[in-house]
C-alpha cells in the first residue's frame, strides 16, 4: 500500500482542523473514560497490552491496536473488561522482532472516544520480556 504526498497533506490538513476545533471547544476532547494502558514485550515477539482503572458510566467498549511504525503490520483487538473499575489484557500473535511497534488503546463511551494514556507505572526504557521488539507507547520508548 502506497501513500501518496496528497493523502499526507490531506490527513495533515484533517489534522489542523481537529486540533484548532478542540482549541475553540474543549469539551470536545472531554470525553469521560477514565482509565490507563500498559504495554510490555513477552517472549516469542508478542506484545501483552493490559488496560485498567478504565471506568465511565456510559462505556460501549476499548480497543487496542498495535501497528509497525511504517505500517506494514497492524494488529486491532478488542478487550474484554472484568470487574469495576474495569481491567483487561490483549495479546498480538508473534511480531517480526526486526520491526518497531506503537501501541494505542482507546474507549468509547456516550461522549466519545478516549486515547487512555500511559499507566504512571510503565517504564521509560526496558520492559517485561526478552523479544527484542522497539515498541512505542504514546511517545513512550518501552523497547530497544
Amino acid at each position: 500500500m502506497e501513500i501518496s504526498r496528497k493523502s499526507c497533506a490531506r490527513g495533515g490538513v484533517v489534522a489542523g482542523v481537529a486540533a484548532l476545533a478542540l482549541l475553540a471547544n474543549p469539551a470536545l476532547s472531554s470525553a469521560t473514560v477514565d482509565g490507563y494502558m500498559q504495554a510490555f514485550k513477552m517472549p516469542g515477539g508478542t506484545i501483552k497490552v493490559e488496560l485498567t482503572g478504565i471506568s465511565s458510566p456510559t462505556l460501549v467498549g476499548c480497543q487496542v491496536v498495535v501497528a509497525e511504525t511504517f505500517g506494514r503490520d497492524v494488529h486491532r483487538g478488542e478487550v474484554v473488561l472484568t470487574g469495576s473499575p474495569g481491567a483487561g489484557t490483549y495479546t498480538t500473535p508473534p511480531l517480526n522482532t526486526d520491526w518497531g511497534y506503537r501501541v494505542s488503546a482507546t474507549c468509547i463511551d456516550a461522549d466519545g472516544e478516549t486515547v487512555l494514556p500511559p499507566s504512571p507505572d510503565t517504564p521509560q526504557l526496558g520492559s517485561a520480556g526478552s523479544a527484542d521488539i522497539g515498541l512505542q507507547t504514546l511517545g513512550f520508548l518501552l523497547g530497544s
